[in-house]
């Protein structure tokens, strides 16, 4: 029987097929932002004009930036990583935010601080005050609900669109040199593993690599399958664990009673914007989280609010497979993956726990991209630290295979020479940096030392 193998990818392993990074979306989700409150039009019998017509999303992003303007250099450092302005955190800001300015006893209690930061201040935007009666707040949140809509479409909008670029230039083969080292990496893998892939990205560039995977849906009629997906024992799959581009939000029926009641998630093999006469969305008014608390549903899971927004299908039952595969996992690749979802991490860290101490520890290598290719014993941030926690390996103990006699990491050489992994002194986890597609140069190295040989990385 061939071993199994755990496939984890980040946004990282898309970039080099020219689809967006987390900094260019940055810049595409503000410029939404502003064009959406440009254009709304203005209520000439509306006190709260103002407050409804506010870009949001921009103050929650200087708010964010504001948070450690004037601290000293040391403690700046320490806090930016977890407060730093991005497009997901602004937008899990923005459901905050939504909730937290409905008057009582609506909203929620524990959210009433966001509303009376000082960015807010200005516009008389204070929870419960008399300046903000109950129809004052209906209609910043709503202003904020249809702001954070818009965005969650538009991102849905931009991927699929990129999704259709990519798949056109494969069909005219202008997009190969690129893509085929992504294709041959996986298919080698699959060759001498069963290969299992959680996908954290919205795109199809790994469904091109693996089209014959399965998906967790019947593709051509769209029905998601969870008893299929929870009692499959084969791999051979590919989940999409956020959201895919082939995904809509399908509206049910209205009557609680009635089988087909509430929204689901629904696959649409046609990348299209055509809706076909199918009743379907990328973003849907309201549903209701934890403690009450009100979300969006999305074809695509971005944001802040991801626990909540799991608790919908197809998205529930995919990630309470991911467990399972992680136990089960013979080898572990993560591929352009930042560490930054603690949801993911937390059943990595579980699952190589269970397996620490003795040779069942799966070997995971690490596929990533580093611009000033520093060794990992002598980074520092939060995307070190979070690998080093979640696979249990410290950073200041890896090594290029001519430096593993250098005991103190301060003696390292400042860079790491391009081609080359690092690997941990301790345990079975290697990194390269030169990025995902790079690493189809040593797939048959990488096979073999995901198979169990440890010098196989060393040449």
């Amino acid at each position: 029987m061939k071993k199994k193998l755990l496939v984890l990818l980040g946004a990282g392993s898309s970039v080099e097929q020219d689809f967006p990074s987390t900094g260019e979306l940055d810049y595409e989700v503000a410029k939404w932002a502003a064009h959406f409150v440009k254009n709304k039009a203005p209520d000439p019998i509306d006190s709260f004009d103002k407050r409804t017509r506010t870009n949001y999303y921009d103050l929650l992003w200087k708010n964010r930036e504001g948070y450690c303007a004037d601290l000293n250099p040391e403690l700046k450092a320490i806090a930016e990583p977890r407060t730093k302005p991005n497009y997901e955190r602004v937008l899990g800001d923005l459901h905050a935010l939504m909730n937290g300015v409905l008057s009582r006893p609506y909203g929620d209690p524990i959210l009433k601080w966001i509303p009376k930061a000082d960015v807010f201040t200005n516009l008389g935007i204070v929870p419960d005050s008399p300046e903000l009666d109950s129809h004052g707040s209906s209609k910043i949140f709503y202003a904020i609900q249809g702001q954070l809509h818009y965005l969650c479409d538009q991102i849905a909008k931009r991927i699929r669109g990129d999704s259709q670029c990519f798949e056109l230039e494969l069909a005219n083969g202008r997009a190969s040199n690129q893509f085929e080292p992504y294709r041959a990496l996986f298919d080698g893998l699959a060759q001498e593993f069963d290969v299992g892939v959680y996908n954290l990205n919205y795109d199809t560039v790994a469904l091109n690599a693996l089209p014959k995977a399965f998906v967790g849906f019947n593709r051509k009629s769209g029905q998601f399958l969870p008893t299929k997906v929870l009692a499959r024992k084969e791999w051979s799959f590919l989940y999409h664990l956020h959201g895919s581009v082939h995904h809509r939000v399908k509206v049910g029926s209205r009557e609680s009673q009635h089988k087909d009641f509430g929204l689901k998630v629904v696959w649409h093999e046609d990348l299209s914007q055509q809706s076909d006469g199918e009743d379907w969305e990328d973003v849907k008014d309201l549903a209701f989280g934890a403690d009450g608390k009100r979300f969006l549903p999305t074809s695509l899971i971005a944001g802040g609010w991801k626990l909540d927004q799991l608790q919908e299908e197809p998205f529930l039952t995919l990630y309470s497979s991911l467990p399972r595969h992680a136990y089960e996992a013979d080898a572990i690749i993560i591929g352009g993956y930042g560490f930054s979802d603690h949801h993911i991490n937390s059943v990595l860290s579980h699952a190589i726990r269970s397996k620490a101490n003795g040779p069942a520890r799966p070997p995971v290598l690490v596929l990533s991209h580093s611009t000033d290719r520093l060794p990992m014993a002598k980074r520092s941030g939060p995307w070190t630290y979070a690998m080093g926690q979640t696979l249990r390996a410290a950073p200041q103990r890896f090594r290029t295979p001519q430096h593993r006699s250098i005991d103190q990491w301060s003696e390292l050489p400042d860079s790491v020479r391009a081609g080359e992994f690092e690997q941990s002194l301790d345990v079975p986890v290697a990194v390269w940096s030169d990025g995902f597609v790079s690493s189809a140069r040593r797939l048959n190295d990488i096979v073999n030392w995901l198979g169990g040989e440890r010098s196989a990385l060393c040449f």
